[in-house]
């Protein structure tokens, strides 16, 4: 996760949920995410909640509200996070 990577001593511009491309698939909630193209897997995913760059708060794509980055879900800024195995 990239915890180590990007510094947290300050607040950083995020994009919206709807404009990352953002949406969480509740079909793979309760799936193995320790592969594909989920946020769990991605380089920006923090805080089993968050993300370094797309805002927890308002709607995705979809205009669904959860208030968390969830790990089943997916944006078009993933990157892998190569310290991952897939």
């Amino acid at each position: 996760m990239s915890e180590g990577i990007i510094p947290k001593d300050k607040d950083y511009l995020k994009l919206s949920k709807a404009t990352s491309g953002y949406l969480e698939i509740p079909y793979f909630v309760n799936s193995e995410l320790d592969r594909g193209y989920f946020c769990n897997n991605c380089l920006y995913f923090i805080n089993k909640d968050d993300c370094a760059i797309v805002k927890k708060q308002g709607p995705d794509v979809q205009g669904k509200e959860s208030g968390i980055i969830a790990r089943h879900g997916v944006c078009t800024l993933w990157y892998p996070d190569e310290t991952k195995t897939f």
